[in-house]
């Protein structure tokens, strides 16, 4: 992988058959701007995403994760102040994949909203009638964020955890391609161990 991925990046980001993480590429023994690559699993190549054109103070730096929301890649960007404390994120949703003008701003959040470090925000899904968004902060707290009157609650009355995240279901079990046959035997430990490694994908 011919990029350094951020330390918040963790998993990949499935959308549109790739695979995403926020990154950064050394040229020349410097680390450029952060950015956002695909993986394309079909055609197994690297591409870069197109990004808004977003504004930085001179006196902050900005990072940037990705996730996922509802169908769409999600892009959180926050602002920093030299010291690493950060003072605002936005989050941005890529409504048609690939488009860099397809970029919308969902929100603003300032860390004055909130009890805690704001770091590692994450949008997480809409309540039901689609003005409130449950927000993961910290990884292990969770709040409502009130899209009309901009008012965060935190979530109380939940047990310890680690990580919350989005689960897609499918009525499709994880398989192969039907194009490969396992017609040889000797074969037969390589089918299965490709098995595996196409479940966890």
């Amino acid at each position: 992988m011919p990029y350094a991925v951020l330390s918040t990046a963790r998993m990949g980001v499935f959308v549109e058959n790739s695979l995403h993480w926020a990154v950064t590429q050394k040229i020349n023994d410097k680390f450029q701007p952060c950015l956002i690559v695909a993986f394309n699993l079909t055609q197994e190549i690297f591409n870069e995403v197109p990004l808004p054109e977003i504004r930085v103070a001179s006196s902050a730096m900005l990072n940037i994760d990705v996730s996922l929301f509802e169908v769409y890649l999600c892009m959180i960007v926050s602002y920093q102040t030299l010291n690493y404390h950060t003072t605002k994120v936005d989050v941005w949703l890529m409504k048609e994949y690939g488009f860099r003008d397809s970029w919308c701003k969902l929100f603003t959040l300032g860390e004055w909203r909130f009890s805690i470090p704001l770091i590692y925000l994450k949008p997480l899904c809409y309540f039901s009638d689609r003005n409130m968004i449950l927000l993961k902060v910290y990884d292990n707290k969770l709040f409502w964020y009130d899209l009309n009157s901009e008012k965060v609650t935190c979530v109380l009355g939940l047990p310890n955890f680690h990580e919350a995240v989005i689960c897609a279901g499918s009525l499709l079990p994880p398989s192969l391609p039907s194009s490969r046959k396992r017609t040889n035997p000797s074969r037969k430990r390589k089918y299965k161990q490709e098995k595996v490694i196409s479940y966890f994908l």
